[in-house]
């Protein structure tokens, strides 16, 4: 099982002032993905506040997705939020049921009391799967990052089910053993870290799923097909630089860019991050704003 290589945005979720989920405004992020030349989209992940949404919503949001998308580009689709095996096995296949391209398991879940038995519960969940599901794994860094060991990695590989892995270990060593182990196998590794996205690609890697996709994906696009160029050797360095605003109220900040630098009919509303309102954020917010067009303009893309 394989799936397409390339940048899969981590999708977010807007919401009315009521707090409601805005399918308005989650239909024009979805065209404003699309039309920034992604090769697929990562929906119902972290990004998407999954933690913060009911069941009823995870389906429904998924399920607008597949029919907003329309098979124009991938969609790989967690959105599994149980703790136990049996409420992943549950909720797994009312994923499984929208017929995402990729189901993506969370590593922190399945083994949720890091006794280091995830081989054992994926084959679990490989045998309560539909065997023609390509299926991922994603290290989501919330209540806590569970990386996956060599072993495991080594398994999924071997298994031939798994085609995706959203890697968060942020470590360019451990990437390049990563890439080694799955060499020769129909398994995607995709970054989550901006910093080292160039190195990953070099390395083997399929792509990059991160949060600043959310932000200047064109960039991460024509990286992705310009690694040998020279020009991404300096690309790199404003990818790296501006990557810098993760660190404040993410997700807020991206929603608040999108509205603000790209016209999306974004709010500000959020369930798991509240905003700091720093006055600095304005000014970093139109440096990053700054720093893509100057970029843009040296790579040569509108």
């Amino acid at each position: 099982m394989e799936i397409k290589k390339g940048i899969y945005p981590t999708m977010l979720v807007a919401y009315k002032e009521s707090g409601e989920i805005d399918y308005g405004a989650m239909g024009e992020l979805i065209e404003w993905y699309i039309k920034q030349g992604v090769h697929g989209i990562f929906a119902l992940c972290q990004s998407t506040e999954i933690a913060y949404l009911s069941l009823e919503e995870r389906l429904q949001l998924g399920k607008f997705v597949m029919d907003k998308v329309a098979g124009r580009v991938p969609v790989v689709m967690s959105g599994m939020t149980a703790d136990t095996l049996e409420g992943q096995i549950k909720e797994a296949k009312m994923i499984a049921a929208l017929k995402p391209d990729a189901l993506v398991l969370l590593s922190n879940r399945i083994d949720s009391d890091e006794r280091h038995t995830l081989t054992e519960k994926l084959k679990i969940l490989m045998q309560a799967l539909p065997e023609d599901l390509p299926l991922g794994i994603y290290e989501i860094p919330v209540p806590y990052k569970r990386l996956i060991t060599d072993a495991e990695l080594s398994f999924m590989a071997k298994s031939g089910r798994f085609a995706f892995i959203k890697d968060t270990c942020c470590d360019m060593d451990l990437m390049r053993r990563r890439a080694e182990i799955v060499r020769g196998y129909p398994f995607g590794l995709f970054n989550a870290n901006a910093a080292t996205v160039l190195d990953s690609l070099r390395a083997g890697y399929a792509g990059f799923s991160g949060v600043m996709a959310n932000i200047h994906p064109s960039l991460y696009v024509w990286l992705f097909a310009h690694t040998d160029d020279p020009r991404a050797d300096r690309l790199i360095h404003y990818i790296a630089m501006t990557s810098v605003i993760e660190a404040r109220s993410y997700p807020i900040i991206a929603k608040r860019y999108l509205r603000e630098y790209e016209g999306l009919p974004i709010t500000d509303v959020c369930r798991s991050a509240k905003d700091t309102n720093a006055p600095a954020v304005a000014y970093e917010l139109r440096a990053v704003s700054e720093l893509t067009k100057e970029a843009e303009s040296f790579i040569e893309i509108a």
